[in-house]
């Protein structure tokens, strides 16, 4: 999400007319169930996927878990009447640039058409600015059958191809010779200089290459956490340390932490305990060892509050479904590591008191602070939602670094609005259906008539 400023849906489920959703580094999803929150997610997660260099089979997989989305026809909006039903879909990323970046602003958008009973893209559009525009279209068969004002010769051309070769870094004028492998993609390239004007960049030597006209997003690695996580056992037998969005990894990791890199381990269970204490859910955590090898059986043993420690399976349900969340955060805040992260997490305060929901929304601050982490939240909690403002408010985060998303039904469509913070951490522009309900709830609860 490093780039990536807004994503886009037209046609995707309960999505109707174009929706927009603001991204910033951490960006919460609010509203009724059944509201398209989920989908938002999985479609950020399919955009990933695709621009993060990975081949065209792989990219158009909208059911890799969590997000099960099912069919093309489960996908694309459902329509009747004498308009007839809806034959594509789209998805996009509004892609902004630093200052100083020689590259334009501009909008990705992928739409998608019905193959078998698949989603196939059938076209990729970057949109700028300046009202120029590159659209790439595919046949039936995969390859590009149309691109405006470019040669004949590119029709045959994958548009997977085309896709990552727009992200290569060039040595102008002849191309073709630091890229011998690509000759037919001249003519995309040619186009490409001469799409929309760049600004010179005097200060850059001569000899580092430039793009060739537009670079695919920066995007962060992704790391999905499902809304139910996986259940605890009284005993770990060690088999492959897989992560998984339900975290069946993380007792695995726990464990090798513990025994071959003690160091680490401390570090983290420190970090684990220190939350677990200002959440109220326990007071340390330990690996108990059956054996003096990593392939030996072994438990994870928790103290709640005072006296001895007891089996994860018999502490309260919220330890065990917060532990994938707190473990895979922590972990990845480590200074140590080079790469930031975006993480998808649906209903993270699943079986959590109150006290422990805020005190998880005041880890992801200060994840991002610590490491640059970026956190797409769907939630219900209110405690999440009102530690995030108060953050705000004591100036842990400015304003631009939240967004809310409220998806708001109207009738059988779905519109998303965006909010923002000011300095005090009050939302802004919160639309009526938001206040409406959140209002009234307050109201009842101080004694006001309706």
């Amino acid at each position: 999400m490093d780039d990536a400023r807004e994503l886009i849906l037209q046609d995707v489920r309960c999505f109707h007319d174009e929706q927009r959703g603001r991204l910033r580094p951490i960006t919460l999803l609010v509203g009724e169930n059944s509201t398209g929150k989920t989908t938002f997610l999985g479609c950020f997660r399919v955009l990933h996927r695709m621009f993060s260099g990975l081949t065209l089979d792989e990219f158009l997989d909208f059911n890799e878990e969590p997000f099960a989305m099912g069919s093309f026809r489960d996908i694309v909006r459902s329509r009747r009447g004498p308009s007839g039903r809806i034959d594509e879909f789209k998805i996009g990323l509004r892609i902004d640039r630093a200052p100083d970046d020689i590259m334009s602003p501009y909008e990705l958008s992928v739409t998608f058409y019905e193959k078998g009973s698949e989603p196939v893209a059938s076209s990729l559009r970057f949109q700028f600015d300046s009202d120029a525009f590159l659209e790439l279209r595919s046949g039936e068969d995969g390859t590009i059958v149309q691109i405006p004002d470019c040669a004949e010769e590119m029709n045959g051309v994958p548009l997977v191809h085309a896709m990552l070769m727009l992200n290569l870094l060039i040595d102008p004028p002849d191309w073709t010779r630091s890229r011998p492998g690509l000759p037919t993609l001249k003519p995309i390239a040619d186009y490409l200089h001469g799409l929309f004007p760049r600004r010179e960049v005097t200060s850059r030597p001569p000899a580092i290459p430039r793009s060739i006209g537009v670079e695919l997003p920066n995007l962060p690695e992704l790391i999905s956490v499902a809304p139910l996580r996986s259940k605890p056992k009284r005993t770990y037998d060690p088999i492959r340390e897989t992560a998984s969005p339900e975290g069946e990894h993380v007792p695995m990791l726990m464990m090798r932490l513990d025994r071959t890199d003690t160091p680490h381990w401390k570090s983290l269970h420190d970090d684990l305990v220190k939350f677990g204490r200002g959440a109220g859910l326990f007071a340390d955590i330990k690996v108990k060892r059956h054996g003096k090898q990593t392939n030996d059986p072994f438990q994870l043993q928790v103290k709640v509050r005072s006296g001895s420690h007891a089996n994860l399976m018999d502490v309260g349900y919220g330890v065990s479904q917060s532990l994938p969340i707190l473990v895979d955060v922590l972990e990845r805040s480590d200074r140590r590591r080079e790469h930031k992260c975006a993480f998808l997490l649906q209903q993270p305060e699943v079986h959590l008191h109150p006290r422990g929901q805020a005190e998880l929304a005041s880890l992801f601050v200060q994840a991002f602070k610590k490491s640059g982490n970026r956190f797409l939240i769907e939630t219900h909690s209110d405690y999440i939602i009102d530690r995030v403002r108060i953050s705000v408010r004591k100036g842990l985060l400015k304003p631009d670094d939240v967004s809310v998303l409220y998806f708001e039904p109207r009738g059988s469509a779905v519109a998303i609005h965006n909010m923002t913070l000011d300095k005090h951490g009050n939302l802004l522009d919160a639309p009526g259906g938001y206040r409406d309900f959140f209002v009234k709830e307050t109201d009842e609860l101080l004694g006001f008539a309706d």
